[in-house]
């Protein structure tokens, strides 16, 4: 997130959470979204998500939607199990969001040590301080 906020400042193009939460005004968005937080969940709503994106977007585009949830899942629990902490930089820099989004609440959070508030870098380099 800090990365794509950094990018999307450089395009000036502001990113709201909520826009990626409804798709990000991609071509089928909300589609790829729904599939997403289904397999990250692993809910019940899986097989009907994968089979609307099959539907709308077609078998390459759910093929690379599996690989790339099941990438970052991969890296995630990866960090977590190793105990990976964000740098302060990068932490000081998404304490909003990760408190906007709820992601402080999560186990693996406990690792991360923030210097205390949100803090903007003035570049992407900036960040990894």
């Amino acid at each position: 997130m800090s990365l794509l906020r950094a990018s999307s400042e450089a395009i000036e193009n502001e990113v709201k959470i909520e826009q990626l939460e409804d798709g990000a005004n991609i071509e089928h968005g909300p589609a790829l979204v729904r599939y997403a937080e289904s397999a990250v969940r692993q809910d019940s709503d899986l097989p009907e998500s994968r089979s609307h994106l099959l539907g709308v977007a077609g078998l390459q585009a759910l093929v690379e939607a599996a690989a790339t949830v099941s990438a970052f899942e991969g890296l995630n629990r990866l960090a977590d199990v190793t105990g990976i902490q964000l740098d302060s930089g990068l932490a000081d820099e998404s304490a909003d969001f990760r408190s906007e989004l709820g992601i402080d609440a999560y186990a693996g959070a406990a690792s991360t040590k923030s210097n205390g508030s949100a803090q903007r870098a003035d570049n992407v380099i900036g960040i990894f301080r």
